[in-house]
């Protein structure tokens, strides 16, 4: 009757009045599940590491001209990352193309990098909005709340997301934090341009 009155477990069922989803790339899937399509789509993000060498970097290093970050672990490896495979997947792995790409950019900053081996891959599913910008709402659904859409930012903002998911699930109303970061500014075409980069999924 378009309300939630629980969750569907491999354990069981579990009444619930409310139901959040906060699942990062899988956001689509749990939509899907109660007939709720939101824009966002899912991409792998890689991450790599070299044999480990002599401390040399102390700091993390982002290129906005090559998309790539590096920095290194206290075992020595040099952890490197950059731009998204661009096609939609829930594989938590990447292209050998992506590998290519952001060990070229970084290798532009760091030519003496050229003779280190890479140790190890692997990706991570990132649920990317259309614009950007989380979604951090109540849903036409009843009882149903999503916090998604967080392309690279997530893991940075997960204690204040928190603190107004919460509150938003609480009293049924957003917090004056994330009154903005709704569904229907999709549809309204009141989409967040906070990065300047317009609201364009290759903007990502």
């Amino acid at each position: 009757g378009g309300r939630v009155t629980g969750v569907e477990t491999t354990r069981g069922a579990i009444a619930a009045g409310k139901v959040g989803v906060a699942v990062a790339g899988h956001t689509t899937q749990l939509c899907q599940m109660v007939g709720l399509e939101v824009p966002i789509e899912s991409h792998v993000l890689q991450a790599f590491v070299s044999e480990p060498i002599k401390p040399i970097l102390d700091t993390v290093i982002t290129s906005g001209a090559t998309h790539g970050y590096i920095s290194q672990s206290d075992k020595g490896e040099l952890v490197m990352g950059g731009d998204l495979d661009f096609y939609n997947s829930y594989a938590q792995r990447g292209s050998i193309y992506m590998v290519e790409h952001v060990a070229a950019g970084l290798l532009s900053l760091f030519p003496a990098f050229s003779r280190l081996r890479l140790m190890r891959t692997w990706g991570g599913v990132m649920d990317m909005s259309l614009d950007g910008s989380p979604i951090i709402c109540k849903t036409p659904v009843g009882g149903f709340y999503v916090n998604g859409g967080w392309c690279y930012g997530g893991f940075k903002a997960t204690p204040g997301s928190g603190w107004v998911f919460a509150h938003t699930i609480a009293n049924d109303a957003p917090h004056p934090l994330n009154q903005h970061f709704t569904l229907e500014r999709f549809s309204d075409g009141t989409t967040i341009d906070e990065k300047g980069a317009g609201p364009y999924a290759k903007a990502h």
